[in-house]
């Protein structure tokens, strides 16, 4: 099923599957087969298995995303003036 494996490589890897990765690596299991235990790829394992090497732990980190430029009562002032007058321009509001 194409979908399946779609989700599945989206999907974050739980903090419990990083540490199976983990353990299994160092008892020196190949990428390989750790891949088909854990059902994920190959380059999800090796990218858990050089964070744990490079960094000594397998949490995920925080977001680093862009830094918010309103507050989410003026996003809702926003959506509200747009719902009430659907022709006005993005830039007036």
């Amino acid at each position: 099923m194409p979908g399946k494996r779609a989700r599945r490589h989206f999907s974050q890897l739980s903090e419990f599957k990083r540490g199976l990765i983990i353990e299994m690596k160092t008892a020196d299991w190949s990428t390989c087969r750790v891949a088909g235990r854990v059902d994920r790829s190959e380059c999800a394992v090796r990218d858990c298995w050089e964070t744990w090497t490079r960094e000594g732990t397998h949490a995920q980190k925080t977001g680093s995303g862009a830094t918010r430029k309103t507050t989410r009562r003026e996003d809702r002032r926003i959506v509200r003036q747009a719902l009430v007058d659907p022709t006005v321009t993005h830039s007036t509001i």
